[in-house]
Formats: C-alpha cells, sequence, structure tokens
C-alpha cells in the first residue's frame, strides 16, 4: 500500500509561521513536518509515497530535492489545482497509488508513538477494512483543540479483533474539546481508505467515513501518543515549547 501525504492546503491558521509559502516546511527540533512524515511512511515500510502538491507551493519539491530525500526514487508528485478539500486532494494520487491508500497529514505530531502509520497498517492487515487513528484527548495537549473528529464511541467489532468507530461527531470549531473521565476518542490525520471509502455517499471525507462507521464498517487504530496539533498556533507553540527547536 502506498502513502499519500496531502500538502497542498492554505494552512491559514498558522500562516505568519509559513516557511517558503508552506506549513508543510515548518521545522519542530530541525526536522520539517513533511520530512517527518515521510519519515514514518518510510519506517512503515509502504510501498511508495505520493505528494499531493499545489502549483503555487513549488518549495515543497525544491526543498525535498535541496535535503536530498528524493535520491531512494520512492517519492512522486501529483498536483491538486485548487485547494478543494482532502477527498480532491487524494483523489489526484489514485492514478499512481490506486483507490486504497494510507493517507498521513503532515501537521500532526504524535509524541511517545515510534510510528503511528504501522498501527493502522497492522488493523488493516487482519481486517482489509478503512482504518482511522485516534486518540483519547487529555490535558494539557488537549486543552488546545476545538470539538472536531469527535469519535461518538469505539466498541467491539463482531466480525473483527478490533474496535470500530459508531460514529464521527459534528464539527464544533468554535467549542473547546470536552476533556472527560475517562478521556474521549478523537480521529488524527491517519487514515487508511478503500475501494468502499470512495463508493460511500458524502461531500468530504466526516461525511464519508461517518457512512462507513453507521454500517460498522470503519476501525479504529487507538494509538498511545500525545497528539500535537501544528496546523493551529497553540499547537505549534506547544511544539517548540516541549518538544525543541
Amino acid at each position: 500500500m502506498w502513502g499519500v501525504i496531502p500538502a497542498a492546503g492554505r494552512g491559514s491558521r498558522v500562516v505568519d509561521d509559513h516557511v517558503n509559502g508552506c506549513k508543510e516546511l515548518i521545522e519542530i527540533n530541525g526536522r520539517t513536518m513533511l520530512q517527518r512524515t515521510i519519515d514514518e511512511l518510510r519506517a512503515a515500510e509502504v510501498d511508495g509515497i505520493v505528494i499531493v502538491t499545489s502549483p503555487n507551493k513549488p518549495a515543497i519539491k525544491t526543498s525535498l530535492e535541496e535535503s536530498g530525500e528524493l535520491t531512494r526514487g520512492d517519492i512522486k508528485f501529483v498536483e491538486q489545482a485548487e485547494p478543494n478539500g482532502l477527498v480532491d486532494a487524494i483523489t489526484q494520487a489514485i492514478p499512481i497509488c490506486g483507490e486504497n491508500m494510507l493517507v498521513a497529514t503532515p501537521d500532526n505530531l504524535y509524541l511517545r508513538h515510534p510510528c503511528p502509520a504501522y498501527e493502522l497498517l497492522r488493523v488493516h492487515g487482519t481486517s482489509q477494512r478503512c482504518v482511522i487513528g485516534v486518540v483519547p484527548v487529555v490535558s494539557p495537549w488537549g486543552e488546545m483543540l476545538g470539538d472536531t473528529g469527535r469519535v461518538d464511541s469505539l466498541y467491539n467489532s463482531k466480525n473483527s479483533e478490533h474496535r470500530a468507530l459508531s460514529g464521527i461527531l459534528e464539527k464544533r470549531k468554535t467549542k473547546p474539546f470536552p476533556l472527560t473521565v475517562p478521556p474521549r476518542w478523537r480521529c488524527t490525520g491517519r487514515m487508511i481508505v478503500t475501494t468502499e471509502f470512495w463508493w460511500q455517499t458524502g461531500f468530504d471525507d466526516v461525511e464519508k467515513l461517518g457512512a462507513l462507521a453507521s454500517q460498522g464498517r470503519l476501525l479504529a487504530a487507538e494509538l498511545d501518543a500525545d497528539y500535537i496539533d501544528i496546523g493551529i498556533p497553540t499547537g505549534l507553540a506547544y511544539a517548540r515549547e516541549h518538544y525543541g527547536e
């Protein structure tokens, strides 16, 4: 299975920290977020990597050329003409990798976990289902998150040794993520989509994933990690303070 990195978005929430117009080139502890995502996918031993770029972000490819990341020959590029959302972005990768892919957004840090992508591949390998990475939301980093991507509940799947999602709750971007005991689960920027994902009705990824969850066909890869969203100013500041420059 190929890994797909969507890197064509505007990243408007952290625009003041962009490097050469790219959120993906922000560095944490001396390595860009894009490089960190490539490292993770390579550690998971994907067949290859497709990076979805924008014609307005030539610095993505230039940066990887200059850093030597392209010398292995395992990275290919496609363009998303306009930033029309995640589903449209990963659709551009289908001609290269097919409809089954591991999607990894490059604005997430998973502290204390060596390779989240591997966990998703492990769940998919025994089930052949769509899989989404989830983390239990706890303080202090959970206090930085808006109430988006919250999982309704996890339950034991009848046809799998893994747990399934009952649903993904509606986004409430202006509300804080509710911190509870025990903690609630949140979807993160890692998912495996298969052909059945593309069959689902829905405009965006949340609607398609929600449709799969309602059928009992969306499994969870439970990640034991501190999840830091670099795509928000507070998350980026927290990562720089606690993970170093």
